[in-house]
Protein backbone atom coordinates (compact mmCIF):
# COMPACT_ATOMS: atom_id res chain seq x y z
CA UNK A 1 0.00 0.00 0.00
CA UNK A 2 1.26 3.26 -0.70
CA UNK A 3 0.39 7.09 0.56
CA UNK A 4 0.55 10.19 -1.83
CA UNK A 5 1.27 13.64 -0.73
CA UNK A 6 0.13 16.16 -3.25
CA UNK A 7 2.14 18.56 -2.12
CA UNK A 8 5.22 17.22 -2.66
CA UNK A 9 4.58 14.60 -4.72
CA UNK A 10 6.20 11.58 -2.52
CA UNK A 11 4.74 8.34 -2.15
CA UNK A 12 5.20 6.14 1.19
CA UNK A 13 5.42 2.87 1.04
CA UNK A 14 3.35 0.90 3.97
CA UNK A 15 6.15 -1.89 3.68
CA UNK A 16 5.27 -5.39 4.47
CA UNK A 17 9.11 -6.10 5.49
CA UNK A 18 10.60 -5.79 8.39
CA UNK A 19 14.32 -4.92 8.97
CA UNK A 20 15.85 -5.61 12.61
CA UNK A 21 17.49 -2.37 12.87
CA UNK A 22 17.39 0.51 9.98
CA UNK A 23 19.91 3.48 10.13
CA UNK A 24 20.00 6.92 8.34
CA UNK A 25 22.27 9.49 8.35
CA UNK A 26 21.34 12.83 9.88
CA UNK A 27 23.70 16.13 9.76
CA UNK A 28 25.75 17.58 12.44
CA UNK A 29 23.70 18.97 15.09
CA UNK A 30 20.25 17.13 14.51
CA UNK A 31 18.42 16.09 17.02
CA UNK A 32 15.73 13.74 17.53
CA UNK A 33 14.59 14.72 20.68
CA UNK A 34 14.41 18.12 19.54
CA UNK A 35 12.81 17.42 16.58
CA UNK A 36 10.06 15.40 18.41
CA UNK A 37 9.44 17.80 21.19
CA UNK A 38 6.96 19.93 19.38
CA UNK A 39 5.44 17.34 16.73
CA UNK A 40 2.38 15.70 17.17
CA UNK A 41 3.49 12.28 15.93
CA UNK A 42 5.23 12.30 19.60
CA UNK A 43 1.97 11.65 20.76
CA UNK A 44 2.34 8.16 19.26
CA UNK A 45 5.68 7.58 21.03
CA UNK A 46 6.87 7.18 24.96
CA UNK A 47 10.07 7.53 25.61
CA UNK A 48 11.95 4.83 27.70
CA UNK A 49 16.08 4.59 28.52
CA UNK A 50 16.30 6.86 25.17
CA UNK A 51 14.27 4.94 22.73
CA UNK A 52 11.17 5.69 21.34
CA UNK A 53 8.59 3.36 20.99
CA UNK A 54 5.58 3.83 19.13
CA UNK A 55 2.63 3.20 21.17
CA UNK A 56 -0.26 2.29 18.68
CA UNK A 57 -1.51 2.05 14.77
CA UNK A 58 1.42 1.62 11.59
CA UNK A 59 4.24 -0.44 13.22
CA UNK A 60 3.21 -0.47 16.59
CA UNK A 61 5.69 -1.49 18.86
CA UNK A 62 8.35 0.16 16.60
CA UNK A 63 11.82 1.75 18.10
CA UNK A 64 13.78 4.82 17.21
CA UNK A 65 16.67 6.51 18.71
CA UNK A 66 19.69 8.41 18.14
CA UNK A 67 23.55 7.70 17.60
CA UNK A 68 25.60 10.54 17.19
CA UNK A 69 24.89 11.98 13.54
CA UNK A 70 22.19 8.69 12.83
CA UNK A 71 19.32 7.75 13.50
CA UNK A 72 18.19 4.14 13.80
CA UNK A 73 15.44 2.24 13.97
CA UNK A 74 14.02 -1.18 14.74
CA UNK A 75 10.87 -2.82 13.48
CA UNK A 76 10.04 -0.05 10.63
CA UNK A 77 11.58 0.31 7.34
CA UNK A 78 13.51 3.17 5.94
CA UNK A 79 10.63 5.58 4.65
CA UNK A 80 9.02 5.17 8.01
CA UNK A 81 11.63 6.34 9.85
CA UNK A 82 12.77 9.16 8.27
CA UNK A 83 9.42 10.42 8.30
CA UNK A 84 8.86 9.82 11.96
CA UNK A 85 12.27 11.22 12.57
CA UNK A 86 12.48 14.19 10.18
CA UNK A 87 14.84 13.29 8.17
CA UNK A 88 13.48 13.27 5.09
CA UNK A 89 13.33 17.06 5.32
CA UNK A 90 15.78 19.00 2.85
CA UNK A 91 17.81 21.83 4.20
CA UNK A 92 17.05 23.32 0.51
CA UNK A 93 13.28 23.96 1.99
CA UNK A 94 14.58 26.52 3.95
CA UNK A 95 16.13 28.97 1.89
CA UNK A 96 13.56 31.45 2.30
CA UNK A 97 14.01 31.41 5.85
CA UNK A 98 16.37 33.88 7.51
CA UNK A 99 19.65 32.54 8.30
CA UNK A 100 19.22 33.17 11.95
CA UNK A 101 17.03 31.20 12.22
CA UNK A 102 17.91 27.96 10.49
CA UNK A 103 21.35 28.76 12.46
CA UNK A 104 19.81 28.41 15.85
CA UNK A 105 17.53 25.97 14.87
CA UNK A 106 19.36 23.88 12.41
CA UNK A 107 19.00 20.58 14.89
CA UNK A 108 15.31 20.54 14.50
CA UNK A 109 13.68 19.00 11.51
CA UNK A 110 10.34 17.87 10.38
CA UNK A 111 8.73 15.13 12.37
CA UNK A 112 5.67 13.79 10.34
CA UNK A 113 3.39 10.52 10.06
CA UNK A 114 1.50 9.61 6.97
CA UNK A 115 0.98 6.39 8.29
CA UNK A 116 -1.87 7.14 10.54
CA UNK A 117 -4.12 9.49 8.98
CA UNK A 118 -6.48 8.35 11.78
CA UNK A 119 -5.19 8.27 14.60
CA UNK A 120 -3.25 11.44 14.12
CA UNK A 121 -6.40 13.23 14.56
CA UNK A 122 -6.20 12.66 17.78
CA UNK A 123 -3.49 14.72 19.63
CA UNK A 124 -4.01 17.44 16.95
CA UNK A 125 -8.25 17.81 17.86
CA UNK A 126 -7.22 17.54 22.36
CA UNK A 127 -4.57 20.36 21.87
CA UNK A 128 -7.33 23.21 22.09
CA UNK A 129 -6.98 25.66 24.78
CA UNK A 130 -4.85 23.47 26.90
CA UNK A 131 -1.47 22.43 27.52
CA UNK A 132 0.72 20.11 25.05
CA UNK A 133 2.96 18.74 27.80
CA UNK A 134 0.99 18.65 30.82
CA UNK A 135 -2.48 17.60 29.68
CA UNK A 136 -2.43 16.17 25.55
CA UNK A 137 0.48 14.23 25.94
CA UNK A 138 -0.89 12.17 29.40
CA UNK A 139 -4.35 11.94 27.70
CA UNK A 140 -2.51 10.53 24.73
CA UNK A 141 -0.09 8.03 26.97
CA UNK A 142 -3.57 6.59 29.10
CA UNK A 143 -5.57 6.43 25.64
CA UNK A 144 -2.89 4.53 23.41
CA UNK A 145 -2.23 2.54 26.00
CA UNK A 146 -5.51 0.85 26.15
CA UNK A 147 -6.66 1.39 22.29
CA UNK A 148 -4.09 0.36 19.87
CA UNK A 149 -6.23 1.32 16.45
CA UNK A 150 -8.86 3.31 15.23
CA UNK A 151 -11.58 0.98 15.03
CA UNK A 152 -10.86 0.83 18.67
CA UNK A 153 -11.61 4.06 19.17
CA UNK A 154 -15.07 4.74 17.02
CA UNK A 155 -17.31 3.41 20.16
CA UNK A 156 -14.73 4.25 23.00
CA UNK A 157 -15.61 5.85 26.20
CA UNK A 158 -13.09 8.97 26.58
CA UNK A 159 -14.52 9.54 30.20
CA UNK A 160 -12.07 6.85 31.32
CA UNK A 161 -8.86 9.25 29.91
CA UNK A 162 -10.49 12.09 32.14
CA UNK A 163 -13.59 14.61 31.88
CA UNK A 164 -12.04 17.44 29.80
CA UNK A 165 -13.98 18.84 27.49
CA UNK A 166 -11.65 18.54 24.87
CA UNK A 167 -12.57 15.03 25.62
CA UNK A 168 -15.82 14.90 25.85
CA UNK A 169 -15.84 16.57 22.16
CA UNK A 170 -13.50 13.94 20.61
CA UNK A 171 -16.10 11.68 21.65
CA UNK A 172 -18.73 13.39 20.24
CA UNK A 173 -16.41 13.73 16.58
CA UNK A 174 -14.25 10.43 16.01
CA UNK A 175 -17.69 8.96 13.66
CA UNK A 176 -17.91 12.50 12.27
CA UNK A 177 -14.15 12.52 11.08
CA UNK A 178 -14.52 8.38 10.23
CA UNK A 179 -17.04 9.56 7.41
CA UNK A 180 -16.56 12.96 6.27
CA UNK A 181 -12.83 13.21 6.00
CA UNK A 182 -10.91 9.57 5.83
CA UNK A 183 -12.72 8.34 3.06
CA UNK A 184 -11.45 11.62 0.95
CA UNK A 185 -8.27 11.18 1.32
CA UNK A 186 -7.06 10.87 -2.06
CA UNK A 187 -8.77 14.06 -3.32
CA UNK A 188 -7.08 18.02 -3.00
CA UNK A 189 -5.93 19.22 0.02
CA UNK A 190 -8.16 22.24 -0.59
CA UNK A 191 -11.06 19.69 -0.44
CA UNK A 192 -9.21 17.90 2.48
CA UNK A 193 -9.06 20.54 4.59
CA UNK A 194 -12.49 21.51 3.93
CA UNK A 195 -13.81 18.59 5.27
CA UNK A 196 -11.73 18.97 8.07
CA UNK A 197 -13.39 22.08 8.79
CA UNK A 198 -17.50 20.95 8.49
CA UNK A 199 -15.91 18.37 11.37
CA UNK A 200 -17.57 19.82 14.47
CA UNK A 201 -15.34 22.12 17.25
CA UNK A 202 -12.13 21.74 13.96
CA UNK A 203 -11.45 25.46 12.89
CA UNK A 204 -8.33 26.38 10.11
CA UNK A 205 -5.80 25.96 13.64
CA UNK A 206 -6.58 22.15 13.63
CA UNK A 207 -6.77 21.46 10.34
CA UNK A 208 -3.50 23.06 9.60
CA UNK A 209 -1.86 21.29 12.07
CA UNK A 210 -3.25 18.00 10.02
CA UNK A 211 -2.26 18.39 7.17
CA UNK A 212 1.29 19.85 8.46
CA UNK A 213 1.61 16.74 11.20
CA UNK A 214 0.37 14.23 8.49
CA UNK A 215 2.64 15.35 5.76
CA UNK A 216 -0.15 16.12 3.68
CA UNK A 217 0.92 19.89 3.05
CA UNK A 218 4.08 20.98 5.03
CA UNK A 219 3.26 24.36 3.57
CA UNK A 220 0.38 24.45 5.87
CA UNK A 221 1.10 26.56 8.84
CA UNK A 222 -0.88 26.63 11.94
CA UNK A 223 -1.72 29.95 12.88
CA UNK A 224 -1.59 29.69 16.82
CA UNK A 225 -0.67 32.21 19.51
CA UNK A 226 2.73 31.62 19.67
CA UNK A 227 2.95 32.10 15.94
CA UNK A 228 1.20 35.07 15.66
CA UNK A 229 3.34 36.56 18.85
CA UNK A 230 6.63 35.67 17.23
CA UNK A 231 5.47 36.74 13.22
CA UNK A 232 5.15 40.37 15.45
CA UNK A 233 7.80 40.06 17.93
CA UNK A 234 10.83 39.55 14.54
CA UNK A 235 8.98 41.00 12.14
CA UNK A 236 8.46 38.54 9.62
CA UNK A 237 5.39 39.27 9.22
CA UNK A 238 4.06 42.52 11.60
CA UNK A 239 0.75 42.61 9.81
CA UNK A 240 -1.98 40.65 9.47
CA UNK A 241 -5.13 38.72 10.08
CA UNK A 242 -6.10 35.76 11.44
CA UNK A 243 -7.77 33.06 8.95
CA UNK A 244 -11.50 32.88 9.10
CA UNK A 245 -13.22 28.63 9.30
CA UNK A 246 -16.27 30.87 6.92
CA UNK A 247 -13.87 31.93 4.50
CA UNK A 248 -11.97 29.19 4.56
CA UNK A 249 -15.18 26.64 4.07
CA UNK A 250 -15.64 28.70 0.71
CA UNK A 251 -12.44 29.51 -0.54
CA UNK A 252 -8.45 28.04 -1.40
CA UNK A 253 -6.33 30.28 -0.39
CA UNK A 254 -5.33 32.48 -3.91
CA UNK A 255 -8.68 33.04 -4.66
CA UNK A 256 -9.47 34.40 -0.96
CA UNK A 257 -10.75 37.79 -0.56
CA UNK A 258 -8.47 37.70 2.21
CA UNK A 259 -5.47 36.33 0.73
CA UNK A 260 -3.48 39.49 0.94
CA UNK A 261 -4.31 40.22 4.69
CA UNK A 262 -4.38 36.67 5.94
CA UNK A 263 -1.49 35.01 8.15
CA UNK A 264 -1.79 31.14 6.74
CA UNK A 265 -1.97 32.91 3.27
CA UNK A 266 0.89 35.30 3.73
CA UNK A 267 3.25 32.18 5.45
CA UNK A 268 3.05 29.57 2.50
CA UNK A 269 3.70 32.76 0.03
CA UNK A 270 6.57 34.00 1.95
CA UNK A 271 7.85 31.01 2.92
CA UNK A 272 6.38 28.46 1.08
CA UNK A 273 7.26 24.57 1.70
CA UNK A 274 9.06 25.85 5.07
CA UNK A 275 6.43 27.48 6.65
CA UNK A 276 5.34 24.59 8.43
CA UNK A 277 8.71 23.92 10.00
CA UNK A 278 8.65 27.61 10.55
CA UNK A 279 5.86 27.60 12.43
CA UNK A 280 6.91 24.59 14.91
CA UNK A 281 10.62 26.42 15.59
CA UNK A 282 8.19 29.68 16.29
CA UNK A 283 6.08 27.36 18.79
CA UNK A 284 9.78 25.69 20.30
CA UNK A 285 11.37 29.60 20.36
CA UNK A 286 8.14 30.73 22.61
CA UNK A 287 7.93 28.07 24.84
CA UNK A 288 11.99 28.09 25.44
CA UNK A 289 12.11 31.74 25.75
CA UNK A 290 9.68 34.49 25.29
CA UNK A 291 7.31 32.62 27.72
CA UNK A 292 10.10 32.31 30.49
CA UNK A 293 11.38 35.89 29.47
CA UNK A 294 14.74 34.33 28.73
CA UNK A 295 15.57 37.56 26.65
CA UNK A 296 19.48 37.09 27.52
CA UNK A 297 19.68 33.81 26.31
CA UNK A 298 17.47 33.85 23.30
CA UNK A 299 19.93 33.32 19.85
CA UNK A 300 16.98 35.67 17.84
CA UNK A 301 17.47 38.47 20.21
CA UNK A 302 19.20 40.61 17.26
CA UNK A 303 16.05 40.07 15.43
CA UNK A 304 13.61 40.98 18.34
CA UNK A 305 11.76 44.07 18.87
CA UNK A 306 11.15 43.27 22.47
CA UNK A 307 14.85 43.19 23.02
CA UNK A 308 15.21 46.23 21.17
CA UNK A 309 12.92 48.72 22.83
Amino acid sequence: MAIRTPTLNLIYILEDSQPVVVELKAWDGYSLELTLAPSFVRALFAKTDGVWIKLAGWRRGARLWQEGTSVRGEKCGTLELACWSGVWFSPRLLERIPQSIVSAYRGISLSINPYDLDLMFVPIFLSRATSWETNVLKWCRKLFSKVKSWSGLLNYDFSAIGSSFQLKQLGEVVEEFDSKVLPHMGESIHEIRRRLLTVRHVGPKIADAYLLFTGLDISSAPVDRHLTKMMRRLELIPHFTLPEKRLCLQYECSECPKMHSCLRALMREQFGYAAGWLQTVMYLHDTLYCSKKACSECPLKAMCMEWKL
